[in-house]
């Protein structure tokens, strides 16, 4: 029998790592980011010079690719470096928010950092908050908790998080202040309708604002990439303008770092030694802005099959929308292919409203002209087939 993985293995690729241009890298060098590090450096030297004598809470908000994320993480890692170096107890959790979509479970992966066997079940989110900061009064230790996707966790859940964080500081004024706060997000709605007065003040004093990169930009983060990334002299010039280009409307540099990666892939399975134009080209003919590897990785399973349904059924039907009732039945059918045995009703519904949330879907409520009052869902950034055809090799290669 042939062994098509060793021949994959052995097969020459213009690609010498591809972990440079995945989601989870985030590199020493961040062209175009120094002032945001500057001014998280600037804000946050308080917590080296002065540790436990203030909390420190900032919101850092833009459109999606703008290295939010990897701005916030890398300055995790040079404070931590810092107070290392100063024999301070500093530590950093990166929490998203879209995944851990409680205050309870946000709390319980904090405390698992320092207890990292403690049970799931058995304690409220106010006991297992108290935790944390006996453990860090006990071990004088201190964390800066960076929250990703907080404008998704504000929207389904409220900002009660941050008011019970900021309550807790603000009780302390005779103890030293343990934890301070990064959070992000697109857009972070800050009025009065969502936080306490107190918690708004110093939120709007501390928000950075990333704007999306320009054609330029995004061409010397792909620049710096590639030299990581890639074989020596594989990656025509040509070929990076062309995905700033296509990439520049949204300037989004993780959709152009993903553009790169789908050309190399194109490049090694025709078996050519240079990444031209024409598979950048393709590359985008093949995926689409919104169908991000980051965010449907972070989905449950019966979540992905749920998305195949409700694009087939729109495919199907040449429709906007389709009632929640037609894509639980195509929802079963998709189960019957993958052996998979279907929930129920009230969890499906769970699942619209979340997916809807994530932005993923759109639905509503049904008008006039319809019988009866039902949920409307629909598709409305990208096109049926490519959701279903994206789903089922993303599936696949899970």
């Amino acid at each position: 029998m042939h062994d098509f993985m060793e021949d994959e293995l052995n097969r020459p690729s213009v690609i010498k790592n591809e972990y440079y241009l995945s989601i989870d890298y985030v590199p020493d060098n961040l062209p175009h980011r120094d002032k945001e590090l500057r001014t998280l450096a600037q804000g946050f030297k308080v917590l080296i010079n002065s540790p436990g004598k203030t909390s420190l809470k900032y919101i850092i908000e833009g459109p999606v690719g703008t290295g939010k994320t990897a701005v916030a993480k890398l300055f995790a890692d040079k404070i931590i470096s810092s107070a290392n170096l100063r024999g301070i107890n500093l530590h950093q959790i990166h929490i998203n928010c879209r995944i851990n979509k409680s205050p309870y479970l946000i709390y319980l992966k904090i405390l698992r950092k320092f207890r990292p066997n403690f049970p799931r079940r058995g304690h409220s989110p106010e006991e297992v908050l108290q935790m944390i900061i006996e453990i860090l009064d006990q071990n004088d230790l201190y964390l800066l908790l960076i929250l990703d996707e907080l404008d998704y966790f504000i929207k389904q859940k409220g900002a009660d998080i941050l008011y019970d964080l900021t309550r807790l500081m603000d009780d302390r004024l005779n103890e030293p202040q343990r934890i301070s706060i990064i959070g992000i997000g697109r857009r972070i709605r800050l009025d009065e309708s969502v936080f306490d007065l107190s918690t708004l003040s110093t939120l709007q004093q501390n928000i950075i604002r990333f704007d999306k990169y320009t054609v330029q930009e995004l061409y010397d983060i792909l620049k710096y990439r590639v030299q990581l990334a890639f074989e020596e002299d594989v990656v025509m010039d040509e070929t990076l303008q062309v995905i700033c280009d296509i990439a520049s409307e949204r300037g989004d540099a993780r959709y152009a770092i993903e553009l790169l990666w789908r050309a190399g892939k194109q490049a090694d399975a025709l078996n050519s030694k240079k990444v031209i134009p024409d598979y950048a080209r393709r590359a985008k003919s093949d995926t689409h802005p919104e169908l991000r590897r980051e965010i449907f990785s972070a989905l449950p399973f019966h979540n992905q099959l749920l998305l195949i349904a409700a694009a087939r059924i729109l495919k199907e039907s040449c429709s906007a929308y389709a009632t929640i009732g037609e894509v639980e039945d195509m929802y079963h059918s998709v189960c019957e292919e993958y052996n998979e045995e279907p929930r129920a009703h009230t969890q499906i519904w769970e699942w619209v409203q979340d997916l809807s949330a994530h932005g993923i879907i759109s639905s509503k409520r049904s008008g006039q002209g319809q019988r009866g009052q039902t949920t409307l869902i629909g598709i409305s950034d990208v096109p049926a087939d490519l959701l279903e055809q994206f789903l089922l090799s993303f599936i696949e290669n899970r």
